[in-house]
C-alpha cells in the first residue's frame, strides 16, 4: 500500500496505546458493585469478595474474554443478578491508577490493597530453596576458649602423626 500521507513522520503515534481517561463507577440503579478477585477458578469464572461484605463467583462477561485479562487480587466493576444474589458479571476491571482514584473518592474500602511481587525476595527465596540461613557473627568469647582446646587436641594428634613411620608398615 503507497505511503500518500509523505514521510515517516505521520507512522510516529502510530504505536502508542491511549490510556481510558474514562472510569466507568458503579451505577445503583443497574445493580453494579465493586469487588476483589480472590480465586481464579477457570473458565472464566472467579469467585469474588463484593466490597458489599458477600462472596459471589463471578463470570466475565463476552465482551471482556481475550479482551482484558483478569487476575487474582484485581479490583473489577461487577453487574449482579437480581434472580441470582450468589452469582453476578465482571463488566470491568481497573488499573492500579483507577484503584487510586476510586480510593480518594471513597467509593472502595482503603483497607484494599493489591499485593505486589516483589522479584527480589522471591529470587532469595529460589535461590536457597525454601531454607534460612544465619549470617550473624559468634561472639569471640566462646569461640576463643573452644578453638584452645582444639587447638591442643590437634597438636596432640600431629605428634601421633609424627611417629607413625611408613617402613613398618
Amino acid at each position: 500500500m503507497p505511503n500518500n500521507k509523505g514521510g515517516k513522520r505521520y507512522k510516529r503515534n502510530k504505536n502508542q496505546v491511549q490510556e481510558n481517561k474514562n472510569i466507568r463507577f458503579k451505577d445503583i440503579s443497574q445493580l453494579q458493585e465493586y469487588a476483589q478477585i480472590t480465586k481464579c477458578n477457570g473458565n472464566c469464572k472467579f469467585d469474588v469478595l463484593c466490597f458489599d461484605g458477600k462472596k459471589r463467583m463471578a463470570i466475565m462477561c463476552g465482551g471482556m474474554k481475550k479482551k482484558k485479562y483478569v487476575n487474582q487480587n484485581d479490583i473489577v466493576l461487577v453487574s449482579l443478578r437480581e434472580w441470582q444474589d450468589s452469582i453476578c458479571d465482571i463488566i470491568d476491571k481497573y488499573s492500579a491508577t483507577d484503584v487510586q482514584k476510586l480510593k480518594q473518592k471513597n467509593l472502595i474500602p482503603k483497607s484494599i490493597k493489591l499485593e505486589e511481587k516483589n522479584d527480589i525476595d522471591d529470587d532469595i527465596m529460589d535461590d536457597n530453596q525454601g531454607f534460612v540461613f544465619d549470617y550473624s557473627m559468634p561472639i569471640e568469647d566462646s569461640l576463643s576458649d573452644k578453638s584452645s582446646d582444639e587447638e591442643s587436641e590437634s597438636e596432640s594428634e600431629s605428634e601421633n602423626e609424627d611417629k607413625i613411620d611408613i617402613d613398618d608398615i
